[in-house]
């Protein structure tokens, strides 16, 4: 009877690793708070699990080409099980899960919708290319864009991957960019809204005057300049007489090219937030589930309304 016992033991054993292998994975990689790690027992016994990610994250553009490894990643899948979304097991969840948040707002017929991704990373993770991830929603889906990350005056500068620390911002429209590119927004980005129209606006949070730097224009020049609201350019024949070639002057370079000139170099200068016209709407307006994934498909974040 005692062999027969042994016998029993045995196989509900392993039939319990491998149902536990199919649903977790290789069980050196997980913790399971009421089993075995490697084969040291385990005295917890709240069903967390921990799951380890590769440090090396090797991203790719939309054009298939390989770029540099990413310098950061997001560490160890740290979940309830209670936490693991309907419809998905543990092994279907990205690393990522909880460190980047997403929501939606679908908007209405006629009008654009917003799709949000937030960065919980830890201060210290660095950056995380977020390029390339799947946005899936019930009846269509679209991918994270690239973005310009410092926007030069000449208007010229190229798009590149997304990577986002902690703190940062990706807001994903459904219309088109005014200038036909997306944007990290700056101090100074505000003045692009003079000559298009972003819809959305543009924050409009462009530097103060200096006035250590017009004190010692004429009176009329400096009443002018400070009734300039934050952003505004002024008017192309502004209440100025053309003998005042110094105001004049100054009033030239109240604009793109000259706030990024005087503040491209400071350590605010960058915002932390990212602005993306996808011309694409796939989001119901009424009621739509929201699903985020990675380059390998996992998924990092769910959003419903």
């Amino acid at each position: 009877m005692q062999h027969i016992g042994f016998i029993v033991f045995v196989v509900l054993a392993s039939v319990l690793i491998t149902y536990s292998i199919y649903l977790y994975g290789n069980p050196n990689i997980f913790t399971l708070g009421f089993g075995v790690r490697q084969g040291n027992v385990q005295t917890s016994t709240t069903r967390v699990i921990t799951r380890q990610y590769s440090s090396s994250t090797v991203s790719k553009q939309q054009s298939g080409q390989q770029a540099a490894p990413s310098p950061s990643y997001c560490g160890q899948l740290n979940i309830n099980l209670s936490q693991i979304p309907a419809g998905f097991l543990l092994r279907e969840i990205s690393p990522c899960f909880g460190k980047i948040g997403i929501s939606a707002s679908p908007g209405y017929p006629g009008s654009y919708s917003q799709i949000t991704l937030y960065s919980y990373l830890p201060s210290s993770a660095g950056t995380l290319n977020i390029t390339g991830w799947l946005m899936k929603g019930n009846r269509g889906s679209q991918y994270v864009p690239q973005a310009v990350n410092v926007y030069d005056p000449s208007g010229l500068s190229s798009q590149s991957d997304i990577y986002v620390k902690n703190g940062d911002t990706v807001k994903i429209y459904s219309n088109q960019s005014a200038i036909g590119v997306n944007l990290r927004l700056n101090k100074c980005i505000g003045y692009l809204a003079n000559a298009n129209k972003f819809n959305p606006p543009l924050y409009m949070n462009c530097p103060y005057v200096n006035r250590s730097d017009i004190i010692n224009f004429s009176g009329q020049c400096q009443n002018y300049v400070l009734s300039l609201a934050s952003c505004q350019m002024p008017a192309p024949n502004p209440p100025i007489p053309q003998t005042d070639y110094s105001c004049r002057a100054y009033l030239d370079n109240l604009n793109y090219g000259g706030c990024f000139a005087n503040h491209r170099n400071d350590n605010d200068f960058l915002s932390n937030q990212w602005v993306a016209w996808s011309g694409s709407q796939f989001l119901d307006f009424q009621h739509d589930r929201l699903l985020l994934f990675d380059r390998s498909g996992l998924l990092v974040a769910e959003y419903t309304y």
